[in-house]
């Protein structure tokens, strides 16, 4: 069965947004709206979240990566940009590595690739209330401390949408065995395959995935480029849109593979 999809816009190319952990394709808002006035975008529901099926036990990163793939496969997709974020982000890398000619440009936004053990140790906290019926507001707002930075927390617009959205979307069981896929994601050791251009984003606040998780990454793929924008945590597209998207829009038209004010005093 195919994962559930959407189309957005009518641009000459295809790009492909991967959500993150727990979170519909729908999730990528605002930046979809941005996004759909450049590109003609496709958005997918995960194993697990949204309109997909119940994700089976033992659900790892690699097989939503194939779910992907064989989307783009009966949508005749030869060739698309994929930007991921978070767990998204994982999918992309496993993607790519599964696929290399049907990824044009990577953008991976607040991701690792490798999990490390405080991380693993996030993930699966997460799981283990999910699975044990800790309440649905206790979750989220543990979830929200580590996804957004404190910049976002103080304007309290980003934490309203993100609890909303988190209410929204609540499948406890499903959450819980995405949450444990991630914490067995590891590809670090095989991104030296990556061969597309390949931008690592990060926010400069993140407190799911540090920096140096970034730098990791980005120094594990070939010429990839990195980025952090400054005040953003771990969903920099959420708490600071305008920023996220002109530096995923300059780097997908093939501008500066090192974005303007890419580089940030550490």
């Amino acid at each position: 069965m195919l994962p559930p999809h959407s189309w957005h816009g009518t641009g000459p190319q295809p790009l492909v947004l991967i959500a993150g952990l727990g979170a519909p394709g729908s999730s990528w808002k605002p930046f979809l709206a941005t996004a759909s006035e450049h590109y003609r975008v496709l958005t997918l529901d995960n194993c697990g979240a949204g309109r997909a099926p119940a994700a089976p036990s033992g659900l790892r990163i690699g097989d939503m990566a194939r779910d992907l793939l064989g989307l783009l496969d009966a949508l005749s997709l030869a060739r698309v940009a994929v930007v991921g974020r978070s767990m998204g982000g994982m999918i992309a890398q496993e993607l790519a590595l599964l696929a290399p000619d049907r990824v044009s440009r990577l953008v991976l936004a607040g991701t690792t690739g490798r999990v490390d053990r405080h991380l693993a140790e996030v993930f699966l906290s997460w799981a283990r209330m999910a699975e044990s019926g800790v309440s649905q507001a206790i979750r989220h707002e543990s979830s929200m401390l580590w996804c957004l930075g404190g910049q976002a927390l103080d304007t309290h617009g980003p934490a309203s949408h993100y609890l909303r959205l988190r209410s929204r979307c609540d499948r406890p069981l499903d959450y819980a065995r995405q949450a444990r896929a991630c914490a067995a994601h590891d590809a670090l050791d095989r991104l030296g395959a990556i061969r597309c251009p390949t931008l690592v984003m990060a926010g400069a606040d993140d407190r799911l995935t540090p920096l140096r998780h970034a730098r990791e990454l980005a120094a594990a793929i070939p010429d990839a480029a990195m980025t952090a924008i400054p005040g953003a945590g771990h969903l920099a597209y959420l708490e600071a849109p305008d920023r996220f998207a002109a530096r995923v829009l300059t780097f997908l038209d093939g501008g500066a593979t090192q974005c303007p004010s890419a580089t940030t005093p550490w």
